[in-house]
């Protein structure tokens, strides 16, 4: 036996004693330990050996045997929630990303989700800004383009493959979700009016917009204003992202970088499908939804179709909406979303939301409730 083994083993064993899996967590595994302690063991080594798997692929260390035993018996509830869904027939999947030694409060914790969202969102149904906007067209299957012509919507859009979306993002542990989706629509914008994409900086909202509030959550509207205000976003590049708010906005080393400046912001009509396809073919748009579901903290695959996700009309995240389509295995229709939660999370960080809003008016996840994009000059 090996040393890493021996070690593995003597864990093992302890969580017999310590945590008493033979009876309090036996619910977080597959299936109920029956049989010897023998039996109980391997099942138990079995899990221990996956736990450390996903510990090196994510890089994750504890700095006591009591905390990675607490963490190892969350991850073993995730491990088995995830392993029931996927068990079962669903237009999509779940699996671990570098989050899964969190309960679902703990998650929520970590990115300001639920009720640990300091910003509830708001919508007027307003138009903000001076001329210019983009009017949304729900008669039949047209809308107007960035040419101010009438034509068909597409039944495909992807922002991503046509390159208007910058590299996958994490706002680590900072609930700057609000900035990540502000960010990501004005790139959008400029990239639909230059034909240019650069990322532009988070940081820069966090520390100088003094609406709103930081890692503490925001709301996209209010970040379009500020960007009004003060003429422009500078590079992520030139004003890097830190995941918290710095003491002084330093502009110092950096310049607005041009056609990010908001002249208007248009607020899509809510509970229409049709109106946020018709958005999000002119461009990649702010998106509020309820991130804090089991499915959406595991989602890795295929379309969210959770009808508990947004139920309720509830929103705690800011994200990108950046296409929409229908997925060729099971024939579900979706909205193509960016998140800010790394690459390790979704489909390399983004999200299949199902189009069905036949159990909510705001649809799954609340995705038809708030939106919103830019128009830069």
């Amino acid at each position: 036996m090996t040393l890493l083994s021996r070690s593995k083993f003597a864990l093992t064993v302890s969580l017999l004693s310590v945590v008493n899996f033979s009876d309090a967590a036996v619910k977080n595994l597959r299936k109920p330990l029956e049989g010897s302690s023998e039996n109980k063991l391997k099942l138990l080594s079995l899990s221990l050996s996956k736990f450390h798997l996903w510990m090196d692929k994510h890089g994750k260390e504890y700095n006591s045997r009591e905390e990675k035993l607490k963490n190892l018996e969350t991850w073993m509830g995730n491990d088995h929630k995830i392993y029931e869904h996927n068990s079962k027939e669903s237009t999509y999947t779940l699996g671990h990303n570098e989050y899964s030694d969190m309960n679902q409060d703990e998650f929520a914790q970590h990115f300001k989700l639920g009720k640990y969202a300091s910003v509830p969102p708001t919508y007027s149904g307003s138009v903000s800004g001076g001329g210019g906007v983009s009017m949304i067209v729900e008669e039949g299957n047209e809308y107007v383009n960035n040419e101010g012509e009438k034509v068909a919507l597409p039944d495909y859009v992807d922002w991503v493959s046509m390159g208007g979306v910058s590299e996958m993002k994490n706002q680590g542990y900072c609930g700057a979700c609000w900035a990540f989706s502000t960010t990501g629509a004005i790139e959008g914008a400029k990239f639909i009016k230059t034909g240019e994409l650069v990322s532009l900086s988070e940081q820069n909202l966090l520390d100088c917009d003094h609406t709103d509030l930081a890692c503490n959550g925001g709301i996209m509207d209010d970040a379009f204003k500020f960007d009004e205000k003060s003429g422009g976003l500078c590079s992520e590049e030139d004003y890097p992202y830190k995941a918290k708010k710095n003491k002084i906005c330093n502009l110092t080393n950096c310049t607005d970088v041009p056609g990010t400046i908001v002249k208007t912001f248009v607020d899509v009509p809510p509970a229409s499908e049709k109106a946020l396809l018709s958005a999000i073919a002119l461009q990649p748009i702010s998106v509020a939804i309820e991130g804090s579901t089991f499915s959406f903290q595991f989602y890795k695959g295929g379309v969210l179709t959770d009808t508990k996700c947004g139920k309720n009309g509830e929103l705690d995240h800011g994200v990108l909406a950046v296409g929409y389509g229908t997925d060729l295995e099971t024939q579900e229709p979706y909205f193509l979303v960016k998140n800010s939660w790394g690459t390790s999370w979704g489909l390399g960080g983004y999200v299949k939301i199902g189009r069905d809003s036949s159990v909510s008016k705001y649809g799954i996840c609340s995705i038809m409730k708030m939106a919103s994009f830019p128009e830069v000059e």
